[in-house]
């Protein structure tokens, strides 16, 4: 058997529908899932695919720093956890 067919490789994840991610800002850590826009709700920490954080989330991984456009101006977070 060819070493190609038999060695497994792990990947980092990256953010996707449905992952759970964990970020840190100059204000602390926060923790929420990365839904479809049908399945938003801030109370229960669910954040679309739409929204300006949700999409530069998108294929991103951990240790990624992520800029967006947010009301109050640009904002960034880090990445530090996804499941």
């Amino acid at each position: 058997m060819e070493w190609w067919m038999t060695a497994t490789y792990k990947s980092d994840p990256v953010v996707r529908v449905g992952s759970r991610v964990r970020v840190r800002d100059a204000d602390g850590e926060d923790e929420f899932a990365v839904v479809a826009p049908e399945d938003l709700d801030t109370g229960a920490c669910r954040i679309s695919t739409v929204s300006p954080l949700g999409r530069a989330l998108l294929g991103r991984r951990v240790g990624d720093r992520v800029l967006f456009r947010a009301p109050g101006g640009v904002m960034g977070v880090t990445i530090i956890g996804i499941t």
